[in-house]
């Protein structure tokens, strides 16, 4: 393995190749990822709040039940979706759950604290990194409120936040803001502040709506 030319550089002289390499890196960044990085980072924090929120009002059965497709809960075992068979006994230790935006599948890992395992999973809305959602061609809840107004409300089956809500949609923040105002204050849809940032989500009005109109059973549902 060391033959190889690639590796020769490291061997001959490891602190200029290193350095070559982190410049690699930070160029891929900057061409790759940090155009994006706002979408993935309200990605994520979005993904914390949908989580914190129903673990908060609904338990552990349903923060696990709707974890990811490749993840099944039956009290008290979760079992993953993985390429290693193995069996792993978390006992009184604390989980961290890990949401990324490109994932395959949950993944459990170790953390720098050996008493602290992780488990990461795909957060929802990566979709928003490809292109906008495109409204269904039967819309009777677009023909209603209009499609802008529609897509976003659809959105709120958890909470989210505006600027993560037209991340996902492909709208302008300011459009984004202006549907959920109106939505407010037709009492489909409530305001919750969790620390600096807003979250939105349907009051049972909004959820009856959707119901009816998309014919969606969004009664009581988590995103």
């Amino acid at each position: 393995m060391a033959d190889e030319p690639f590796l020769r550089p490291y061997l001959t002289d490891p602190q200029a190749a290193c350095a070559a390499l982190a410049d690699a890196y930070a160029a891929w960044w900057e061409e790759a990822v940090a155009p994006h990085w706002p979408v993935m980072r309200r990605l994520v924090e979005d993904e914390v709040l949908v989580r914190a929120r129903t673990f908060a009002t609904e338990g552990v059965d349903a923060l696990f039940s709707g974890l990811e497709s490749r993840a099944r809960w039956e009290r008290p075992v979760l079992e993953l979706t993985k390429y290693v068979e193995a069996e792993y006994a978390a006992g009184k230790r604390r989980l961290v759950l890990v949401p990324l935006v490109f994932a395959e599948g949950c993944r459990l890992y170790s953390t720098d604290d050996p008493e602290v395992p992780a488990v990461s999973f795909q957060a929802m809305g990566a979709a928003a990194l490809r292109e906008p959602v495109e409204p269904a061609a039967d819309d009777r809840l677009g023909l209603l409120l209009g499609r802008g107004r529609a897509a976003v409300l659809r959105e709120l089956a958890g909470p989210r936040t505006a600027a993560g809500l037209a991340d996902r949609l492909g709208l302008a923040p300011s459009t984004v803001s202006e549907h959920l105002s109106l939505l407010a204050g037709a009492g489909v849809v409530t305001r919750h502040r969790v620390g600096r940032s807003v979250s939105y989500q349907l009051t049972d009005t909004g959820r009856s709506l959707l119901a009816l109109l998309v014919g969606e059973g969004v009664l009581g549902a988590v995103a």
